[in-house]
């Protein structure tokens, strides 16, 4: 009976230090892989392309693959300061411009730090919001279909906001899962065409 005591006491003392290890400050690192969605459309283009002098009519595929890394330092159980590296897509487009054609691709990539608040629904299961700031590059690559027209690539650089919210899943102490969305709220300028741009993602991660 003493030994079944004993066993009973150690199992809650174990269940407790475990429970207590799974709330400790540490730093983790994780990749994603997923869908982008441009918010810009044609005369977003015909507006860049404009200021190069060329008048055009342009449609832009609005879907991409996004995928990026991300690494931080989780305080406690409801709070961590993350950065992170994303591509956010490469999104072609076409411009007809009555004699020419124009074609080439918008893309953009972000880096970005944020603040993220979690809130543990069980043992394994979290959800958790984010907002930060975002330093963003974004290129409008451009060709002529012909050679005829003259027209370069546009770039811009510049900083906005960052919002996301997901769900996370421990598998254990070290390796968690995480499904999110975030929006990088403005992408570009007037040079290149400019909008928001959700990103919908699935990861993996690792606690040290």
């Amino acid at each position: 009976m003493y030994r079944k005591a004993i066993a009973a006491f150690a199992l809650v003392v174990s269940s407790g230090v475990h429970a207590q290890s799974a709330d400790k400050a540490g730093w983790y690192a994780g990749i994603d892989l997923g869908r982008s969605r441009l918010g810009m459309n044609g005369s977003d283009v015909d507006g860049a392309l404009a200021n190069q002098g060329v008048a055009g009519s342009s449609s832009i595929d609005n879907t991409g693959t996004a995928y990026g890394v991300n690494g931080g330092y989780r305080f406690n159980r409801y709070f961590a300061l993350e950065g992170a590296y994303e591509r956010l897509g490469s999104f072609d487009y076409s411009s007809n411009t009555g004699s020419d054609t124009i074609g080439g691709k918008f893309k953009a990539n972000a880096l970005s730090l944020s603040g993220v608040g979690i809130y543990p629904l069980s043992p394994a299961w979290s959800v958790y919001g984010k907002a930060g700031l975002a330093r963003t590059d974004a290129t409008l690559e451009a060709s002529s279909a012909s050679g005829a027209t003259p027209i370069d690539n546009s770039s811009h650089t510049g900083t906005g906001l960052l919002v996301g919210a997901g769900v996370t899943y421990d598998f254990d102490r070290a390796f968690y899962a995480k499904a999110g969305w975030d929006r990088y709220a403005k992408v570009g300028d007037d040079s290149t065409g400019s909008g928001p741009i959700d990103l919908y993602m699935v990861g993996v991660g690792m606690r040290f």
